[in-house]
Parts: structure tokens; sequence; C-alpha cells
């Protein structure tokens, strides 16, 4: 009888978990909160990966557009994190660089502490112009004790038309994204350009990211 105990059975003659055959794929087998002080009370659910070790990346900003990227004001601008002054140099993420120094001080950058994924841009975008504006949201890869430039790379650029008013909000909500992988190490920051310079723009997104 010992040998039949399950510890001794093996794999292919084990059971797969309860609700495996209607679970839908790429989904994990949690346990739901319950209600009972002993907290043992939950049921066996099966819950969707891309809402487990989510973590939400917030930036805002404003400026005044240009035909160049511009980029967050540096830490040590009193109107920072906020307005975005740095001139990128260039209208492409590609043509463009950062010394570690200019990355390292963007006071809108966001470290990312482990490996992950983005898997969702959402939020709104307000412009007193009808100009076409575009928000690249990028990444940087540092290296300790490296000085050499850097080229960030874009996770998504996203073009909108601006509605003649800052009172009027254009929704951003993107979930097919460029590059999506992220490392840890990772500085994940936003730039903005526009088609016709002078408008004012604010920003206000959030960057979704996942650690599945």
């Amino acid at each position: 009888m010992a040998a039949n105990e399950h510890k001794n059975l093996s794999d292919i003659n084990r059971h797969n978990p309860k609700g495996l055959e209607n679970a839908v794929n790429d989904t994990v087998l949690s346990k739901s909160i319950g209600t009972g002080k002993t907290a043992t009370d939950g049921n066996l659910v099966w819950q969707n990966k891309s809402t487990m070790g989510v973590t939400n990346h917030k930036i805002q900003g404003y400026l005044t557009g240009a035909l160049n990227y511009f980029y967050g004001s540096a830490i040590d601008n009193s109107n920072s994190p906020f307005l975005m002054s740095a001139d990128y140099g260039g209208s492409t993420v590609s043509s463009g660089r950062l010394t570690p120094a200019n990355l390292f001080r963007i006071g809108q950058g966001c470290v990312i502490t482990e490996t992950a994924t983005v898997t969702s841009i959402n939020g709104w975008v307000t412009v007193n112009s009808a100009n076409t504006v575009t928000v690249a949201i990028c990444k940087a890869t540092p290296a300790e004790g490296v000085t050499t430039i850097i080229t960030p790379i874009v996770i998504d650029e996203i073009a909108i038309t601006g509605l003649n008013s800052n009172d009027k909000l254009v929704k951003i909500n993107e979930t097919t994204i460029t590059t999506a992988a992220l490392a840890e190490g990772d500085i994940i920051f936003a730039m903005i350009k526009e088609s016709v310079a002078g408008s004012s723009i604010y920003m206000n997104l959030t960057i979704q990211t996942t650690t599945f």
C-alpha cells in the first residue's frame, strides 16, 4: 500500500490540478482572499498572468513643443521632474545620444528593479493646437563605471493630434508595444516632439509592466 502513496507515484501517474482542463492558457493557479479569520477559506482560481507581478510607472510632464525631441529636466532644475526642457538634439530617437550623467539626472526617469515586460501605456495628453505630437517612451541601459554615451531604445512611439485646447484631453491606450522587454537597471523615460513648434503640451501617463 505504501508504494501507492501520492509521493511515491511517478509524474505520469499524478493528476493535474483542479480545473486545469478548462483553464485558459497562460494562467496561474492561485487562491482567492476568502472571508474567514483563519485566512484559509479562499477558493482555487486560475489567474491571468498579465495581472500578476504588475508595476505601474507614472510619468507626468509639460513643455512648449519643438521639432526636436525634448525630455525631462535634470533633478537640479527647480521645475523638475515635470518640466521637459532638455533638448535631445534630434527628431528621431536613434539619431541621438545621452551621456550617463544626463540620463541619470532625468527627473522623470524610472529605474527598473527586475526583468520585466511593458504591457501597456495609458493616460492623457493635451495640446492647445491641432498639431501632431509624438510621445516616445524610451529605455536606456547604463553600466556601472562606464562613461560611454548611450543611445536610447524606443519602447513605443505614440502620435496624437491635438484638440486645440488644454481642456480637451486626448486618450492614450497603447497595448501593442514595439520593444517590450526591460532589464534590471534599465532607466525608462519619456520624450516629446511636435510637427510645428510652439504648442503648450501636457502629458500624464502610466507605463505598466509585469514580471511574468
